[in-house]
Formats: C-alpha cells, sequence, structure tokens
C-alpha cells in the first residue's frame, strides 16, 4: 500500500521554499517604492527681503533644485498679487550646474504680492513647487497727482526754481495771495513724505514768508523762509489720515512764491 509521507515532505518543502521567498519580493517592492519617492524634486525658495519700494528696490529670490536636474534646466517663477487667485509667470531662472537658482525681482507697482518656483517633469524627476514667499511693496506717490481734500491760492507747476535748483511736481502759492492752504487725505495708509520748502526763484530780494506742515491738525514742521534759503524734509506720516500744509507771507517784504518742491508720499 502506497505511503503519504513523500508526498507530505514535498509538500513541506515547497512550503518552506516559498516562506523563504517572501521576503525577497517585499524587500523588492519596498526598494520601488523608495526608488519613486526619490524621483520627486525638492524646490527651496528664500527671498532676500520682506518689503520693497515700487521702482527702487531689488529683491533677491534664491534657492535650489534636488535631485540636479539635466544641463540647461529652468525654473519658472510665479506671482500672485494682492487680491488675486490666479498665479501668473513672473519669469524663468536657469539652474545652475550645482542645483542653485535665483531671479532678480523690482516691482513696479505698490501691490503686495507672493511669489513661488516650480520645476517642471523632466527625465529625471518629476515637478515640485516651493512654498510660497511673500513680500510688501509701497510706493512713491507725487503730492501733485492727488486729489487735494480741500485747499485754497494753491498751484501746481512742473518745474520751479528752489534756491538754485530746478524741482518738478512743485505745490506753490502765487504772489498775489499772503495766505494759502492745501489739504491731502492719507487715510492712513502711508508712512514717509518728503520735499524741498522755500521761495522761488521768481521771488522779489527780500522777500520772505513761513511755512507749515501739519498732521492730523499737529504741526510737524515750519520755518520761516528768506528768499535763497530751503530745506528738504523726511516726515514720518505713519498713521496719518490728513496732512495740511499753510503758507503766510511776510507782508512788509515784497511779495513770494513759498513752494514745496518734488513733495511725495510713501504709500502702501
Amino acid at each position: 500500500m502506497p505511503t503519504l509521507r513523500p508526498i507530505i515532505a514535498s509538500l513541506a518543502v515547497a512550503a518552506a521554499a516559498g516562506a523563504a521567498f517572501t521576503p525577497s519580493i517585499s524587500a523588492s517592492a519596498a526598494g520601488q517604492a523608495g526608488a519613486q519617492q526619490a524621483t520627486r524634486y525638492q524646490v527651496t525658495l528664500k527671498i532676500s527681503a520682506k518689503e520693497a519700494v515700487a521702482k527702487e528696490d531689488t529683491v533677491k529670490l534664491t534657492g535650489s533644485v534636488i535631485p540636479k536636474p539635466p544641463e540647461g534646466s529652468q525654473v519658472v517663477v510665479q506671482v500672485r498679487y494682492e487680491g488675486q487667485k490666479a498665479w501668473k509667470k513672473a519669469g524663468t531662472a536657469k539652474v545652475k550646474p550645482n542645483g542653485n537658482y535665483r531671479f532678480d525681482v523690482e516691482p513696479e507697482s505698490h501691490l503686495d504680492r507672493t511669489y513661488r518656483v516650480k520645476k517642471k517633469t523632466d527625465a529625471v524627476a518629476e515637478t515640485d513647487t516651493s512654498r510660497e514667499r511673500a513680500l510688501a511693496v509701497t510706493a512713491w506717490s507725487w503730492l501733485t497727482n492727488l486729489v487735494p481734500s480741500a485747499g485754497e491760492n494753491v498751484q501746481k507747476i512742473d518745474k520751479m526754481p528752489i534756491n538754485g535748483d530746478v524741482y518738478g511736481h512743485t505745490l506753490y502759492a502765487p504772489m498775489p495771495y499772503s495766505t494759502s492752504f492745501t489739504e491731502f487725505t492719507l487715510g492712513r495708509n502711508c508712512t514717509q513724505l518728503e520735499a524741498t520748502f522755500g521761495l522761488s526763484d521768481r521771488t522779489e530780494t527780500g522777500g520772505k514768508a513761513t511755512m507749515f506742515l501739519s498732521a492730523d491738525g499737529v504741526l510737524a514742521y515750519g520755518r520761516a523762509f528768506d528768499l535763497g534759503e530751503s530745506e528738504t524734509r523726511l516726515v514720518d506720516v505713519t498713521d496719518v489720515f490728513r496732512i495740511r500744509f499753510d503758507t503766510a507771507q511776510d507782508t512788509t517784504t515784497p511779495d513770494t512764491e513759498p513752494s514745496v518742491g518734488a513733495g511725495r508720499v510713501l504709500c502702501d
């Protein structure tokens, strides 16, 4: 009568072989998973400043791409402006042989914005997008371009000679008026005011006048000027709602033209 012992022994050997082979399959699968994870790019992004002045400052965006992409590769720099949901292309930057890149930004408007950098899929790895970096931007505005909230006897002129220099974007009080004023509403959106105060060189010899700058009713600057005198001032107007310029001629002297040359404010 045939015995079952050889059959049972064969099954045991096969089971043992299968058990021994199972770990090698798991190790292979794990290796494939690790390889898949390693094929995704890692893009970093740093920004050289968190604040900038439009048309004056240059901000550097720098970072790296890991692993090193093929020679001649580029990253795409994207920007999203305040109040907008969509990302727009700001430009491209070449990836250097060491994997680093750099992109210079020169803001042209006062809009705050956010940047990010994207490396597209290629033969080396799959796409990745960097973290976002925010940039707050302010811009200078000429007082002559603002609409006064109130005023009397103040005019604008493209160029005015003041103490030997010519200033554009000037506010001034014409000679016939003994007093003048103008107001501008800043709405607490500005931080600095810059202007040159003085009498125009068209003033007769011996003329004198006094000029004042108030911020929300508080005197921020005031001085009496003779012909041939001027002073450039940078005034802090942070959290100021309204500014006001006042002029008063010395009626015992020849008529003058009190002037605010190249007056401008730095605002959001």
